[in-house]
């Protein structure tokens, strides 16, 4: 399967399968212009109403719209024109997908939470140092005067 690596690439790949290549048909199904789905397919980022449009509008799985990840070509879809599942199946590869990614990110915390920990406690040790050093700073200076 065409692994898309960008949201252009998806938008222009469901121009070409849902409505035969031509931005015109694509955009009045959503109510856009023209101009802005050939926008979305040459670098401009679409506002979160035209992404929901087209989820709801062509039935799109939106995780694979937003990711590339969920993609999924079922039995009944025509050739070359395949179906985005939106069953718990791709959402259960989806998420499993980003599970490494999930993991790693919990080690770094926990490995920064450790560290504020010592952070932390190298603070404290320093203000009981700098107390202790104003209380004798000031216990010599109460000696000397007498």
């Amino acid at each position: 399967m065409t692994k898309f690596e960008t949201i252009h690439e998806r938008i222009k790949y469901l121009v070409d399968n849902y409505a035969s290549g031509k931005n015109t048909v694509f955009a009045a199904k959503l109510g856009v212009s023209e101009a802005n789905i050939r926008g979305y397919i040459k670098g401009v980022i679409p506002k979160a109403d035209i992404l929901e449009k087209i989820v709801i509008s062509y039935e799109i799985n939106a995780m694979w719209l937003l990711t590339g990840l969920g993609y999924e070509s079922l039995p009944n879809s025509a050739p070359g024109n395949p179906i985005l599942a939106t069953d718990d199946i791709s959402i259960k590869n989806f998420f499993g997908q980003l599970d490494p990614y999930i993991q790693s990110k919990d080690a770094k915390i926990i490995q920064q939470a450790e560290e504020i920990g010592r952070l932390k406690e190298q603070i404290r040790q320093m203000q009981q140092r700098l107390e202790k050093n104003a209380s004798d700073a000031q216990n010599s200076a109460t000696a000397n005067v007498g």
